[in-house]
Formats: C-alpha cells, structure tokens, sequence
C-alpha cells in the first residue's frame, strides 16, 4: 500500500518537477532578455525564479532519495561481523536530515506566513513550504525503503 501511494507521488512530482523546471528556465530566460537586450529590469523575475528554484530543489531531493540517488559509501565488506552497520547508520542519518527539513522548514513556513514578497504580492509560505514537504515526503520514502530492507 505504501509502496503504491508512494509510486504515485513519484509519478505526480515528476510531472510537477518538469513543468515547474520548464517555468523556471522561461522566467530566467525572460529576465535575461529583458535585462540585457531590452533594457527593462523586472524585478518580479527574480523572485520568481527563487520561488521555482526552490520548489525544484526539495521535490527533485525526494525523488532523488526515493530512487536512491543521493551519495552511496560503500565501505563496508558485505559479509563479516559488523554488517548490520551499513544498513542501520544510513536510516538513521537519513532520519536526522529529514528531522531538520521537517522541523526547521515547518518554522520558517510559518515566519513566511507573516511576510509577503514584493515583488510577486504573495506570502513567503510558498517559498518555505516545500522544506517541510519535501521532507515528509522522504520520510515516506524512508519508511518504504527501511520495511522493504527488512523483509529482504
């Protein structure tokens, strides 16, 4: 069941991180035009593409994380004494990050939702929220990968 749900969310960030990627290199690419051949400043273009940026990094990190594409140290032999180790201290490393995403994203979500950018007239909640959600979202992933490692 978690498996599926989580093929699901997969499948939607992937279609959410290209359109999100396609607007960002669109903005970027209007702010360098408009900045250097047509001499017009926008300014809305530089949050904007903050806003993208942002959103990219943290669902492209749980897809990343979910696929196992992050950093992978093997410096274990895989038989001997102390082969429990290479499974127990990347979850609970894992956990720890997820912690902090979680945790400190939350709060500066919430800072956000006092403060509106400027430039786009919105509040700076949607640039924070996808911390936090991106960390959950790993947690989940977390969750799968560590009950599908016990039951190999």
């Amino acid at each position: 069941m978690l498996n599926r749900f989580n093929s699901f969310l997969v499948r939607i960030f992937g279609y959410a991180l290209a359109v999100l990627f396609a607007a960002l290199i669109l903005v970027v690419f209007t702010q360098v035009v408009a900045r250097n051949i047509l001499q017009v400043p926008m300014i809305w273009t530089l949050d904007m593409a903050q806003l993208l940026f942002s959103w990219c990094i943290f669902l492209g990190a749980a897809l990343a994380f979910r696929q196992g594409q992050h950093y992978v140290v093997d410096i274990w032999p895989p038989t001997g004494r102390l082969t429990i180790l290479p499974v127990i201290i990347p979850v609970l490393a894992s956990a720890i990050v997820i912690y902090v995403l979680v945790w400190n994203g939350a709060l500066m979500s919430q800072i956000g939702l006092n403060r509106t950018s400027p430039a786009l007239g919105i509040s700076e909640f949607w640039f924070f929220v996808p911390i936090p959600l991106g960390g959950l979202c790993m947690a989940l992933f977390l969750i799968e990968n560590t009950l599908e490692g016990l039951w190999r």
